[in-house]
């Protein structure tokens, strides 16, 4: 049945990874934003793989599951996540054109960027408002495999969850630390996620470029499991607890757990000095590759560290440390209304790790905002009709 008598105002934000999914839905108080609703669960093992729903009838439960404990009720719309490594992003340089010259010389172009043949994926683009000079312009294209993006509307679908609209990880992250009053560019954000880590290099008013790590969330469990001897619950306790924290990094910290915290701290050096020095060296090669700005506008002040990897204790010091620049973890300028939560786990609990599904929650509370009522707009990498 079409949905054109829908009254429904209330969008959420909904971020599907690996091993988990949140979503959260944020509201207008007194000037700023809100969270009203949020909401987190654990995936079925094998549900999700590498950015890919490989078992339907598990997500569609666990999605509507956690809807209930989100407080969204049947019917309701979302703006979804897409895997970041699955995904191909560019920036292109264009003419300047209308509308409808400037999808087919996209399409044209797309070609030379995307290993896939187009009747394959699904292409979207976006003009960066800030290059519109004379008569040229940059373009923002992305693109992925249909049955990424179609896998996730239906098992939305079949939950009872429209989605509105779909983006990728980074630009949700993206839209977080944007928001923050201290925000300043260029800036670089390092969403470390549940199966690897996106290095975010922003510029002007838009992100311009994206490059992968495979270090991630998942890679500090085991490796803290297996040092420590624990499962899952207590490798995340001791991540947070104990994590790499030291006043240096050249040698293994002191104190009364040293044993315990030498473990660790071997462990997981190996992977994290690997971590930084790619990351330098995305940095060297973004700065030798932007044109767009002057050398002096691409030395960077602030690193910022988001996603459920970067509350691993003394990461942020770590890598200012190795990277010569100051880092923090992101701070989301939103209020939380605790009393309002279903779910055991608040955004208060891991705020920074909430980015991504905050950010999608940023996007949705716009759209809501601009409808005003009625029926949601359709979805971003909606198919073509024939």
């Amino acid at each position: 049945m079409l949905d054109f008598l829908s009254l429904s105002k209330e969008i959420y934000g909904l971020e599907i990874a690996d091993t988990y999914a949140r979503m959260m839905r944020l509201a207008h108080r007194n000037g700023g934003s809100v969270v009203v609703a949020a909401g987190f669960l654990r995936l079925p093992e094998g549900a999700v793989q590498n950015g890919e729903i490989r078992d339907e009838k598990k997500m569609v439960a666990a999605i509507a599951e956690l809807a209930e404990k989100s407080g969204a009720g049947a019917g309701r719309a979302a703006v979804v996540s897409l895997p970041e490594d699955k995904a191909f992003w560019q920036i292109i340089k264009m003419p300047r054109l209308d509308d409808n010259e400037m999808r087919a010389a996209v399409v044209f172009e797309a070609e030379n960027y995307i290993p896939l043949p187009l009747d394959k994926v699904y292409l979207d683009f976006e003009v960066v408002p800030s290059s519109l000079i004379e008569n040229r312009c940059e373009v923002a294209v992305a693109a992925l495999p249909r049955e990424i993006v179609d896998s996730r509307v239906r098992v939305c679908d079949a939950a009872k969850l429209r989605p509105v609209a779909m983006e990728l990880e980074s630009q949700a992250a993206a839209r977080s630390a944007r928001q923050n009053a201290n925000f300043a560019w260029p800036a670089i954000i390092i969403k470390i996620g549940d199966t690897q880590s996106s290095v975010i290099f922003c510029g002007r008013d838009s992100t311009r470029a994206v490059f992968s790590v495979p270090i991630s969330n998942t890679y500090f469990i085991e490796k803290i499991r297996a040092a420590a001897e624990v499962d899952d619950d207590g490798a995340r306790k001791l991540k947070t607890d104990c994590g790499i924290a030291a006043a240096g990094f050249d040698a293994p910290p002191k104190g009364d757990d040293n044993d315990k915290r030498e473990k660790l701290f071997e462990s997981l050096l190996p992977g994290l000095v690997d971590f930084a020095q790619q990351i330098k060296k995305y940095v060297r090669y973004y700065q030798e590759h932007e044109k767009s700005f002057r050398a002096d506008k691409l030395s960077f002040r602030k690193v910022i560290i988001c996603g459920d990897g970067s509350d691993l204790k003394g990461l942020d010091d770590f890598l200012s440390l190795k990277l010569g620049i100051p880092v923090e973890r992101m701070v989301l300028p939103i209020g939380i209304e605790p009393h309002r939560f279903k779910s055991v786990d608040s955004p208060e609990k891991s705020a920074h790790g909430c980015a991504v599904a905050a950010g999608l929650a940023a996007r949705a509370l716009a759209i809501e905002s601009a409808r005003g009522g009625g029926r949601p707009p359709k979805p971003r990498f909606q198919k073509k009709q024939k």
